[in-house]
């Protein structure tokens, strides 16, 4: 009986392996914070390409007097490389409305155009033709234009698949700078 006592005595006091496994019982917290940063980083990264995509698009719709539809698909081409190394396909729609009033139609949308992907999304703003739902901050006044260009993606998640997967929406509002830009040629 002594014996057994002192050879488990001799096991408790021995401290060879113990850093190993502190490490097999560390290493996969760590990985698992490691691989969730990864995740944030590349939806942060999403996000911010999205926004982007969104000013940009804006900002060349409205830099001339007018707009044309070969113009409005130039841009829409555009759109894959501002938002790589994410794939837009199925997975993105980029909506462009104009936002609209004069002397004798109250504020409506004049025209709408989508491209850039193929996800099946409906803009916020409005279909064309229709009152438009805009922020209350934004003003409207006669014969003149609000630009809005939405940037719909659909997100899932890369490396937590058990994480729900969301539609993402980035939008941006930009005033002509030249022209109302209430029609598309």
């Amino acid at each position: 009986m002594r014996r057994a006592i002192n050879h488990l005595r001799a096991f408790l006091k021995n401290k060879e392996g113990a850093a190993l496994i502190e490490v097999g019982l560390a290493l996969p917290i760590f990985l698992t914070l490691l691989t969730g940063l990864v995740e944030i980083g590349f939806f942060l990264l999403l996000t911010t390409k999205l926004q982007h995509a969104a000013v940009s698009v804006s900002d060349l719709t409205t830099r001339d007097e007018t707009v044309s539809e070969a113009v409005l698909q130039d841009i829409f081409a555009a759109a894959p490389q501002i938002i790589a190394p994410f794939p837009l396909g199925e997975r993105a729609r980029v909506i462009v409305s104009a936002v609209s009033q004069n002397s004798s139609t109250p504020a409506r949308v004049f025209w709408q155009r989508q491209g850039g992907g193929t996800l099946p999304v409906s803009s916020a703003i409005g279909a064309e033709g229709a009152a438009p739902t805009l922020p209350a901050e934004l003003t409207l006044r006669n014969d003149e234009t609000i630009v809005v260009t939405e940037v719909f993606y659909a997100y899932e998640p890369f490396l937590f698949p058990m994480l729900d997967a969301r539609t993402l929406r980035r939008v941006s509002y930009f005033r002509p700078r030249l022209g109302a830009l209430q029609s598309v040629n």
